[in-house]
């Protein structure tokens, strides 16, 4: 886990086990867009993700790198509260891991 400024970086692993109170803690994750492979390499990742607390509610995107560092926003939702916006934030870094597994 990592800080820069008001933004807390982690890997997809560590954000499967995210809590509410920890995002409402932390205000604003995002996934590392490397991972490391069963040979303790680090292999990029097509995608990361970012949730994020703001005054309106829970933002949580899926993001696409493109050619790092640009990137796409394939998908962006909003929630009232960080519960729901965790539940769905949790199943995008799985199908993400899905998708790396089986490469």
């Amino acid at each position: 886990m990592h800080y820069y400024g008001n933004e807390t970086i982690m890997s997809l692993e560590q954000v499967l086990r995210l809590k509410p109170s920890e995002v409402r803690i932390l205000e604003w994750v995002r996934t590392y867009e490397f991972l490391e492979n069963s040979y303790g390499i680090d292999e990029s990742v097509p995608y990361f993700l970012d949730i994020k607390c703001e005054v309106e509610g829970v933002l949580i995107r899926k993001n696409r790198i493109v050619d790092f560092p640009e990137y796409v926003c394939e998908a962006e939702q909003r929630f009232s509260d960080v519960e729901a916006a965790l539940t769905v934030f949790h199943q995008w870094a799985e199908e993400i891991l899905q998708k790396i597994d089986k490469v």
